[in-house]
C-alpha cells in the first residue's frame, strides 16, 4: 500500500481523510514538523519513509528522481470546502490504479 506525505498547499484534512475514511498511511507536512520546509526536505522525508509526496509544485520537484511524486493541481479540484474530500478520493483511486507506483512523477485524474 502506498503511504503519503501531503504538501502544505493542501489542507491537513486530506491526510486525516486518507487515514480515517480510506485506511491509508498518510501524514500532512504540518503533522511531522515540515510546514514551510524546503521542498528538498519534504522529498527527503518522503524518500526516507517510503512515502509518495503529494504536491502541486511541479517545478520545485523537477530534480527529484528517487521518490514517488504525485502531482495534483488545485485548479482541477472542487473549489472551497470540498477540496480535501475530492483530493482524498482521487488519491484513493490512484492507489488502486497504481498499487506499486514507479519512482518519479505521476499525474492522477483529480
Amino acid at each position: 500500500m502506498t503511504a503519503f506525505v501531503i504538501d502544505e498547499m493542501f489542507p491537513p484534512a486530506v491526510a486525516a481523510l486518507l487515514r480515517e475514511k480510506y485506511g491509508h498511511d498518510a501524514v500532512h507536512v504540518c503533522e511531522i514538523g515540515l510546514q514551510a520546509a524546503d521542498d528538498a526536505d519534504i522529498a527527503a522525508a518522503g524518500r526516507a519513509e517510503g512515502r509518495a509526496v503529494v504536491t502541486q509544485n511541479v517545478v520545485d520537484y523537477a530534480g527529484e528522481r528517487d521518490v514517488v511524486l504525485v502531482f495534483i493541481l488545485k485548479k482541477n479540484l472542487t473549489p472551497g470546502g470540498g477540496q480535501a474530500a475530492a483530493l482524498a478520493e482521487a488519491l484513493d483511486r490512484w492507489v488502486h490504479d497504481q498499487p506499486e507506483p514507479y519512482l518519479g512523477p505521476h499525474w492522477p485524474a483529480a
